[in-house]
């Protein structure tokens, strides 16, 4: 049989130093992420090691950034950011070979933060100051940014926020640079009011710009749904994302689902299952060809059935999905989801 080719469009790493508190304000002492995550713990936990009998080929990976500290915007933009620039300076390491040739190969494409909250000249003086930092070799990997919103649970403030006239040109100014903007929004922990706000917005963005010009936007983990119910909530959902899914420049991320599941799933077959509802959905709106496979390692690690070996549990989960009888996918659509799609969203160059 012949291997399955995988770019993995979801991963997150950072260095010893940025393992803690002062590198990331959710990193708790003692958490299972507090503690260095890099390109050699990810062969292990994806089977690439050498040390496995598996038919899984990972080609590349495209790092998305980690929500890393940062201080309150106020004044000098490389201070009040020096979090996020140490992110990329970590990045510009591994392209650059200090982690070794395999690594620096590995990583395809990169999704750096962005100050999407703050005006546009702010925006624009941070792609300039990312650039500088990045240097011409990492520039060239940055293929979007994300401005994590999930977090912002009050419904007045984050309607405010992408509704806002600045928050839609900095999306315009994405697109007219050739950049991606990964949506990370949140159904459970939030409110469905989350999606149907950045759906409006990301139509906003689309508005009165040249079509090769308009924004992509590759959405992240399902958008988060309780998938414990398949009651108003999920109606409310598919709602949702059939109205996010209508621009043919917007992708859906199969990640970061073992995080929103029902506890107690010790199994494969039973996360798969506990999903179909919701994966019939997405393959019904987007199709193979905006679907794209995402580990969000090591993040799977906290709830997956597998703990550690939970990169390989979600696979496993993806490839029930993409041989489900009832949805009739093609190898040549499942080569999709597994590596071309992550490749078109976002136009990455094999190295």
């Amino acid at each position: 049989m012949a291997p399955t080719r995988i770019i993995d469009s979801h991963v997150h790493l950072w260095p010893e130093s940025m393992s803690n508190e002062d590198g990331h304000a959710w990193m708790k002492p003692g958490m299972p992420l507090a503690r260095q995550h890099i390109l050699s713990d990810y062969y292990e936990a994806s089977e690439q090691n050498g040390e496995h009998d598996t038919n899984v080929i990972v080609e590349g990976i495209v790092y998305v950034e980690t929500d890393v500290k940062y201080e309150k915007p106020s004044g000098d933009l490389s201070a009040w950011a020096k979090g996020p620039l140490d992110e990329i300076i970590f990045l510009r390491a591994i392209v650059e070979g200090n982690y070794g040739e395999r690594d620096s190969r590995m990583l395809l494409g990169i999704v750096a933060w962005a100050p999407m909250d703050q005006p546009p000249a702010v925006l624009e003086e941070w792609l300039v100051l990312a650039e500088q930092t990045a240097g011409p070799q990492t520039w060239a990997r940055v293929k979007g940014f994300r401005f994590l919103l999930q977090a912002i649970t009050d419904q007045v403030e984050f309607e405010k926020l992408v509704l806002g006239a600045d928050f839609v040109e900095n999306l315009k100014t994405l697109g007219r640079r050739g950049f991606s903007f990964d949506v990370g929004v949140d159904q459970n922990s939030g409110g469905v009011w989350q999606l149907e706000a950045i759906s409006r917005a990301m139509k906003r963005a689309h508005e009165d710009v040249p079509e090769h010009e308009n924004v992509a936007f590759i959405l992240n983990h399902f958008c988060k749904p309780d998938f414990a119910s398949t009651g108003e909530a999920f109606d409310l959902w598919r709602a949702a994302t059939e109205s996010m899914s209508t621009s043919s420049k917007t992708y859906m991320k199969l990640s970061g689902a073992f995080s929103e599941l029902p506890a107690g799933l010790q199994n494969v077959a039973d996360v798969a299952s506990t999903m179909k509802p919701w994966y019939n959905h997405i393959f019904e709106l987007f199709g193979p060809r905006r679907i794209l496979f995402g580990s969000d390692w090591p993040v799977c690690n906290l709830s997956g059935p597998r703990k550690g070996a939970s990169w390989v549990a979600w696979r496993e989960v993806v490839d029930v999905f993409l041989n489900d009888p009832t949805l009739g996918i093609s190898d040549h659509d499942r080569g999709s989801v597994w590596r071309d799609t992550a490749l078109q969203a976002y136009r990455l160059a094999q190295n």
